[in-house]
């Protein structure tokens, strides 16, 4: 390790680790504030990257590090001939560190005071430009964008007189989390500002928010949604929509399903669209569907149009839509119509969910469990007949926020639990929404969990779940398994004669 690039917004520590570098016999770059930095401070021999370049600094300071001198020296790989070879050629010198870190573009965007141009200035290119090229480049030049990093890089360099490939990789990481980060926050900064994809407000009228679009993603796309009708999208109204047609989209046969904040109040699978979205809202939630995301996976019919304006309703999400059936929707004059392309093609994805001090990002849940899956827990296997209701319970109670039940006979979803903190209140809540008229708050005459079929997200900690479905006459379970008291909750089961099915896979969502 002979040469580091040091060009640094945020110089905390930054003296010392140079000074610390230069007595290891490396030679240290610098640009524009960090170079007087360094001199001020009364290191020597430190060389402007403008004479290691022959290139002046340029563009009231745009211009510093955009050379081939300094991205040859941090691209080349020093194990290729040719790279060797036209680093020769072209007089590129190695660099083997680089320490970056970027424009303090954050602290400026949330100065009310700073103007937009000021705003803009602060997006720092030559910055993330090097550090990228150098994390790609890891094996060979060293990304260090974390001051918290330089005393273990030294203890490295002065031990083995290089650093470890291992805590490569890990400076490498820190760097496109940070990229990531900076740009996250510069397109929501254009967003706001080119009214591309402004929304109105967030959650709350208080707080801003933006759409921004996944230039990488393909197949079913809300964002691409043709809005055909009604005003423009919210926050929320996104937030729901995706709910639906993550739910919609799951299912091949004719699917109808009505979303509010985010969870099924009505879903059914039938033989037509027009008999799915019938059945769902007959036997679903009525009063909560007031004021709902309708979402189908097949095209809207007349029939189905006048179906879904014989009540209120935000949005109704669809594949596409039959002339006469857009005719009768936008008699609704506030009704969103999306027409969402690629229904049907449901590739793996990306969730990506902000905290504070970082983001979380995993996996879609895209695992579809089919019939061949589903392993018996119990003496008794359930009937065939009510397999498509427990595979039907088990795609629903995937977006019902955990502690979650669902509750499903003959196709139509009844019941559902979520969001509780103990599974056995979820249970509760769910059998009871399952007994009451979907049409009001009185009990039905007649259960109607009588042989219905229940899915759970996981596993039953204790036999009390199942005790409460055998009361309501529940046909059959689906649930993941994988409890410590597991052998306990099956023998509930036989006793109750309740036969259950394993998927071995969970389905929380939080």
């Amino acid at each position: 390790m002979k040469t580091a690039l040091i060009s640094v917004s945020d110089k905390t520590g930054i003296v010392d680790f140079a000074r610390d570098l230069q007595k290891l016999g490396i030679r240290i770059l610098s640009t524009g504030g960090t170079y007087r930095a360094l001199t001020e401070a009364g290191l020597k021999d430190v060389m402007e990257v403008s004479k290691f370049t022959g290139f002046p600094e340029g563009l009231e300071g745009r211009i510093k590090t955009l050379t081939p001198q300094v991205f040859g020296g941090i691209l080349n790989l020093r194990n290729n001939k040719e790279h060797r070879a036209f680093c020769k050629k072209n007089k590129i010198e190695n660099i083997d560190l680089v320490v970056v870190n970027l424009y303090p573009f954050k602290a400026t965007y949330e100065n009310q005071k700073k103007s937009f141009e000021e705003k803009v200035e602060q997006i720092d290119i030559g910055g993330p430009s090097m550090i990228r090229a150098a994390a790609k480049n890891y094996k060979f030049c060293a990304p260090v964008v974390d001051p918290g990093d330089y005393c273990k890089i030294l203890a490295f360099i002065k031990k083995d007189g290089d650093i470890p490939l291992d805590f490569r990789r890990i400076l490498a990481t820190k760097v496109f989390e940070m990229t990531a980060h900076y740009d996250l926050l510069i397109a929501k900064f254009w967003s706001e500002n080119s009214e591309k994809m402004p929304l109105r407000y967030g959650e709350n009228p208080h707080q801003s928010a933006v759409i921004l679009s996944d230039p990488f993603l393909s197949g079913v796309n809300l964002v691409q949604a043709s809005i055909l009708n009604g005003k423009a999208m919210s926050y929320n109204n996104y937030q729901d929509a995706n709910a639906a047609l993550e739910l919609t989209a799951s299912f091949s046969t004719p699917f109808a399903c009505i979303i509010k904040h985010a969870s099924p109040c009505c879903a059914a699978v039938g033989k037509t669209i027009e008999e799915a979205f019938e059945k769902a809202y007959k036997e679903g939630d009525q009063a909560s569907a007031f004021g709902g995301i309708i979402a189908l996976n097949r095209e809207v019919t007349k029939a189905l149009a006048e179906q879904i304006i014989s009540f209120f309703n935000e949005i109704v999400l669809s594949p596409s839509y039959t002339k006469d059936a857009l005719e009768i929707l936008k008699t609704k004059k506030n009704l969103r119509i999306l027409a969402i392309p690629n229904f049907n093609e449901v590739p793996g994805d990306l969730n990506v969910k902000k905290i504070r001090g970082g983001t979380l990002i995993q996996d879609s849940d895209s695992k579809e469990i089919t019939a061949k899956d589903l392993t018996p827990a119990t003496k008794l296997f359930p009937d065939k007949k009510l397999i498509p209701d427990l595979l039907t319970a088990w795609k629903i109670v995937k977006i019902v926020k955990s502690n979650a039940i669902v509750v499903v006979k003959n196709g139509a979803m009844i019941g559902k639990g979520g969001g509780q903190t103990s599974r056995v209140d979820a249970m509760k809540i769910a059998l009871s929404q399952a007994n009451i008229s979907p049409v009001g708050t009185e009990q039905c005459s007649v259960r109607r969990t009588e042989g219905a079929v229940l899915a759970s997200d996981a596993f039953f900690p204790f036999p009390d779940s199942v005790e409460a479905a055998g009361e309501a006459g529940i046909a059959a379970i689906i649930q993941p398994g994988g409890s410590v008291k597991d052998d306990e909750v099956f023998a509930k089961c036989d006793e109750l004669r309740i036969p259950t099915v394993l998927t071995g896979t969970r389905a929380f969502l939080h």
